[in-house]
């Protein structure tokens, strides 16, 4: 299992989403990138994981629960929809 990067700051997220922008487009990347700076308000830095999976959304059309799906599959996450 490939280990992610955790984020302490809005640096640190916005840092992870840099290493990815060769993988969106410039638009996708501005939407994520927005998305990472309202988390930040408060206080909620995505980690990496959480950033692929903004990627995947805006990459390739997937939900959040197909992403979800993939990750507990994976062993990354343990949720379960209720």
């Amino acid at each position: 299992m490939k280990n992610y990067q955790e984020s302490n700051s809005l640096k640190e997220s916005l840092e992870i989403l840099k290493r990815y922008k060769n993988d969106v487009s410039k638009e996708a990347y501005e939407n994520i990138k927005s998305n990472i700076g309202t988390h930040a308000i408060e206080n909620i830095y995505l980690d990496e994981l959480s950033i692929v999976m903004l990627i995947k959304k805006n990459v390739y059309g997937l939900s959040a629960d197909e992403v979800l799906a993939e990750y507990k599959e994976k062993g990354y996450v343990d949720y379960e929809r209720k």
